[in-house]
């Protein structure tokens, strides 16, 4: 019983060196901390073990384990090293709880493609349930990590506890992260973490958590020129921080040259992704063409060089227009979603307007999610019962489709999920401009 009392001390105690000091103060508000915690926990726990996203999950673990268990990095794509290096780290703190990994996911006769087979051994064997658990584990780290953030982001207690709620409940970070089992929660934490360097101005620091985002995931290279520009209108400043916010790229073209990946690393802008940007445009004449998204970014970063003094209520809510814009015009998977969340908290705890909209988001999603097909009706539960939820679950696009063309479905869910995009940007710059207004 001592044992289990000292290990229940430093867990609680950790647990408080987490929350700030202000939070710690009001007992009552401490108690609240510690049941949303405990609910968004149980939630986490409830999905962690059961689901399985095929095939991004196994793929990402599966190439990893060529690291962890010594068989090399020659099939990993320069641009994923550090990600596939942060899985193997974690694969092998977990090589003494899977004894099993040669048979579930490390089979060489397998191949170096996550394959249908790769996919049915997986969620057919014994110990799927705990390697599904331990796979999700590192990103539940980041995940509270982000949380616990949110509570040094605010000064005020009762802003703080609402965003800390908002993040432990918000249905799209569940799901990315224990649904659809991402690595989303590892850029987000970068990128909160950087934030929070900046609202304290340690510049420094900001911009190496920015570049760390960026080397795991490119979106948060969009956020790179708002900070320059908003950082000061000294030049030598700015080239400071964008200096320092590229030395995380230059250690990531270090360590891929090592591997001769350099390449694949410098033509990371060619990623198919990033052709997502470049999807909604109007042809003029000949290859005369005007990218949205493009012009768009181009006139805020404009306009905030040409009006803007920096704050770092202006830092943040730029970075949320700019994602914003993405998903108003940008084709996006699934899981992109949860790159808006954690700007939507710090707008949502701000201005409650935002939760509702933010809920007619959420039900345009899950029809928009319609369109990956069985990956999210069927295949998601399979470790549960194989053959029923890989074969026997129908789609619901197939359901939609007997009453109602299912493409026009989807495109009106997209469409309506624009538009309530669209309509926060307005009203976040609607009320920068009646702010500058007053302020005159």
């Amino acid at each position: 019983m001592s044992k289990i009392k000292r290990i229940a001390g430093f867990v609680k105690g950790s647990y408080l060196n987490l929350i700030p000091s202000t939070y710690r103060q009001d007992a009552s508000e401490l108690t609240t901390l510690y049941k949303w915690l405990l609910i968004g926990l149980l939630i986490r726990l409830a999905f962690m073990p059961f689901t399985v996203y095929y095939p991004d999950l196994l793929a990402v673990y599966w190439r990893s384990s060529w690291i962890a268990y010594g068989r090399g990095v020659y099939n990993i794509s320069g641009a994923d090293l550090i990600i596939h290096y942060f899985h193997a780290f974690f694969l092998w703190i977990f090589k003494p709880l899977m004894p099993y990994f040669n048979t579930i996911l490390n089979d060489p006769k397998m191949g170096s493609a996550t394959t249908w087979r790769m996919f049915q051994t997986f969620g057919m064997h014994p110990y799927v349930f705990r390697t599904l658990f331990l796979f999700k584990v590192p990103y539940l780290i980041f995940d509270l990590g982000c949380a616990f953030l949110f509570l040094r982001l605010f000064k005020d207690r009762k802003r703080g506890s609402a965003a800390f709620k908002f993040w432990m409940v918000n249905p799209i970070v569940i799901f990315a992260t224990y649904i659809a089992a991402r690595y989303e929660s590892v850029v987000i934490f970068f990128v909160l973490l950087s934030l929070y360097f900046a609202k304290n101005n340690q510049w420094r620091k900001s911009a190496l958590c920015l570049g760390g985002s960026i080397i795991i995931r490119f979106y948060p290279f969009f956020f790179l020129p708002l900070f320059i520009i908003l950082r000061g209108k000294k030049w030598l400043k700015a080239l400071e921080f964008a200096f320092l916010a590229l030395v995380p790229y230059v250690f990531l073209l270090f360590l891929a040259h090592s591997f001769q990946r350099a390449g694949e690393v410098l033509g990371e802008v060619k990623l198919y992704n990033v052709d997502y940007l470049l999807r909604m445009n109007f042809s003029l004449v000949g290859l005369d063409v005007i990218f949205i998204f493009v012009a768009v970014y181009m006139v805020i970063l404009l306009s905030l060089a040409t009006y803007s003094e920096y704050s770092y209520e202006k830092l943040w809510k730029s970075m949320f227009v700019v994602m914003l814009l993405f998903f108003a015009t940008c084709h996006f998977h699934v899981h992109y979603f949860m790159w808006l969340i954690p700007l939507l908290t710090l707008q949502v705890v701000e201005d409650k307007r935002f939760t509702r909209l933010f809920i007619v988001q959420v039900l345009c999603f899950v029809v928009y999610s319609w369109q990956w097909n069985r990956h999210f009706f069927g295949y998601l539960f399979t470790p549960l019962n194989f053959p029923y939820f890989a074969w026997g679950v129908p789609n619901p696009l197939d359901i939609v489709a007997r009453f109602y063309s299912y493409t026009r479905t989807l495109g009106i869910a997209r469409s309506i999920f624009s538009a309530v995009c669209i309509w926060m940007i307005y009203l976040v710059v609607r009320e920068a401009f009646t702010k500058k207004g007053e302020a005159r």
